[in-house]
This record gives C-alpha cells, sequence and structure tokens, in this order.
C-alpha cells in the first residue's frame, strides 16, 4: 500500500510528470534584441492635397461645387459619363453612391448642396433606376436615368 502512495505524493509535489496525452507547445530559442526582429506595422499612405475644388471627407476626394459650372445638372448616364471622363489630379473619378451622399448632409465644406444629386448607385428592386438624393430635405427615391436633370458631384478614390 506505501508503494502506491509514493506515485501521488510525487505527482502532488510536483516531481513526478503528470500523465498528458496533450503534445506539448514547441519553444523557440530566445533571441537576444539584436537579432530579433520588430513585427513589420503597416504605415498608413497619406494622402494627397485635394485637387482644386474638391475636399476630402470620408477618404474620398468630393467636389466642393464651389466653382461655376463643376457640379453640372444632367441625366444620370450623361452624369457617369462626365464624372468618368474627368482628368482632374490623375484620378478616377464617378458618381457617389448613395450611401455617402446621405453622410455628407450638414457638411460645411459643400455647395450647392440642395436639390437632387445622381447617385451611381442602382436600385436593387429595379435596376434600371437610380437613387437621387435631395440633401437639403434628406429625401431620397428613384428615377429612370432619363427622367430628367439633375446635380451632378463627382467624387474619386485615393490611388
Amino acid at each position: 500500500m506505501a508503494a502506491m502512495r509514493l506515485p501521488v505524493l510525487l505527482l502532488a509535489l510536483g516531481l513526478l510528470p503528470a500523465c498528458d496525452s496533450a503534445p506539448k507547445a514547441k519553444t523557440e530559442p530566445k533571441q537576444d534584441a539584436e537579432t530579433k526582429s520588430a513585427p513589420a506595422t503597416a504605415k498608413p499612405v497619406p494622402m494627397a492635397p485635394a485637387p482644386e475644388g474638391t475636399v476630402v471627407i470620408d477618404g474620398l476626394y468630393v467636389h466642393t461645387c464651389a466653382a461655376e459650372g463643376s457640379c453640372p445638372t444632367l441625366l444620370q448616364d450623361a452624369g457617369a459619363a462626365h464624372c468618368k471622363g474627368l482628368g482632374l489630379g490623375g484620378m478616377q473619378w464617378r458618381l457617389p453612391r448613395i450611401e455617402e451622399l446621405e453622410r455628407w448632409v450638414g457638411s460645411d465644406a459643400l455647395q450647392g448642396f440642395d436639390g437632387f444629386h445622381w447617385t451611381g448607385s442602382a436600385w436593387d428592386e429595379d435596376p434600371a433606376q437610380w437613387w437621387i438624393f435631395d440633401p437639403g430635405s434628406k429625401s431620397k427615391t428613384t428615377a429612370k436615368p432619363d427622367r430628367k436633370p439633375f446635380t451632378i458631384r463627382c467624387v474619386a478614390e485615393p490611388k
């Protein structure tokens, strides 16, 4: 009986390893401070300065519409082509998404931000219609692209 107590006593004292079926984790050899490399961290890339007539909002370059004719009133298709054809700052310009326009309500940096604006967001229930948004009244609805001209405000994402 005393012989059976010895393993239990050694186990309790930590002198006898427990029967553990889990594999032991390998330990890496320690490195001194000179050979240990610091983890790579991505530094945020600063945006280029906003081209003239634009501001940065939510990480996008957005036309302010301050200059005469910078935000024309066009049909949706013509507006999308207008934005795509801009060469401003060497960036690719587009119509804003409905969510983007909604977030910019109250922005002091934007002028002419009243009246309906075309978006680049098609309506899920009928892709032949596009969202239009009036930031002044916060009204939104959908319209066919040839319904009537609305404001075109172009945006670009940084390169």
